[in-house]
């Protein structure tokens, strides 16, 4: 620390003493402009708070992050992946059963419908119809079976309870255009149309029709 500036120093103790602050508390502090206290900062290492529209800041060795990368302090959320999309998208990777816009606003403390919106145009996660809501998984196919498939043995399974006849007639074309596509496959090229079909819709379709029982189709994966 003897090799940091003064104003460096002076950061770095109220952040110590008080563990974060906001920006205008840190200017206060150093006595002077937001440009100096992140050149500053920038030298030790820092986090700006995801909730409260980046506000807070902390020195990077404060935070003791949860297995989500997530750190509270008085109700302010700090993430490992810095941003709010970005924590976002990392959780719907990594969670074992997909998640829906409440669960993740519950485990975040914040609203987050825009960055889902967002972080699914940008093709950072993928969406589909569950029920009456919307459930978010991973863009690796072989993690969202499995999301898929955990969330259906935990009971969940409000998505696969009716198939409008519309997105039937739409499965039972696509399957016609081409016998051989995974549900999976069939969800994804329906989605891009713009149907809410998921997996488990097309699942249910290919079932009810004993299509693969009959021979004329492969069974699917999720």
């Amino acid at each position: 620390m003897d090799e940091l500036s003064e104003t460096t120093k002076t950061l770095v103790r109220a952040l110590r003493k008080k563990k974060i602050l906001s920006l205008k508390d840190l200017c206060q502090a150093a006595d002077c402009c937001t440009m100096t206290v992140w050149r500053n900062l920038k030298t030790v290492g820092y986090y700006t708070s995801f909730s409260h529209n980046a506000r807070y800041w902390t020195l990077a060795d404060t935070p003791r992050f949860d297995k989500d990368g997530l750190w509270f302090y008085r109700e302010i959320g700090f993430s490992v992946y810095r941003t709010l999309s970005r924590a976002t998208s990392q959780m719907i990777h990594q969670s074992t059963m997909g998640m829906t816009p409440n669960e993740l606003s519950e485990r975040l403390r914040v609203r987050v419908q825009n960055q889902l919106h967002d972080a699914f145009l940008r093709g950072d996660v993928h969406r589909v119809a569950w029920g009456r809501t919307q459930l978010y998984l991973s863009v690796d196919p072989e993690v969202q079976t499995q999301q898929v498939q955990r969330r259906q043995k935990h009971g969940d399974t409000s998505g696969s309870d009716s198939v409008s006849d519309s997105d039937t007639i739409a499965v039972l074309a696509e399957l016609v255009r081409a016998p051989r596509s995974s549900a999976n496959r069939i969800a994804t090229i329906l989605g891009a149309r713009g149907l809410h079909v998921t997996v488990v819709n097309v699942q249910t379709v290919i079932d009810t029709y004993d299509l693969r029982k009959k021979g004329r189709y492969p069974r699917s994966r999720f």
